[in-house]
């Protein structure tokens, strides 16, 4: 017996074969139920405890009083407020770990009588490379 055009099934080239529709997955209740709870207010690291890996960098702001005229721009362009003028209009700082390295009141002074410098330089890694 020969194979006949009729006896073979019909295969539609114009369109490919519709893929099997797959069921969908539905979630239980338990699971649902597992779920965390959404917070009505999202907290700050700082609120919740968080403390950050990296320590804060720190800096050290110099003065050069005898290069000092006592002008107050550092005092103006602190944009954290840490150099404060005393009664003499000479700057001095209150807080020192206040200070963010920005280098505006080093960068600005017209004497140059201001540096600023990280307070604890990077350390060498100590794994020999």
């Amino acid at each position: 017996m020969e194979p006949n055009e009729n006896d073979s099934p019909k295969v539609n080239e114009d369109k490919p074969p519709e893929p099997a529709e797959k069921p969908v997955k539905k979630r239980s209740s338990a699971r649902k139920k597992q779920a965390a709870p959404k917070r009505a207010k999202k907290e700050s690291a700082e609120e919740l405890g968080a403390k950050s890996r990296t320590p804060k960098t720190l800096y050290r702001v110099k003065f050069f009083y005898e290069w000092c005229k006592s002008c107050g721009i550092c005092s103006a362009l602190c944009p954290k407020e840490v150099i404060l003028l005393d009664d003499q209009g000479n700057p001095f700082i209150e807080v020192q770990d206040d200070c963010i390295g920005c280098r505006n009141c080093e960068i600005h002074c017209p004497d140059f009588a201001i540096t600023v410098s990280k307070r604890y330089p990077s350390r060498r890694s100590t794994n020999g490379v």
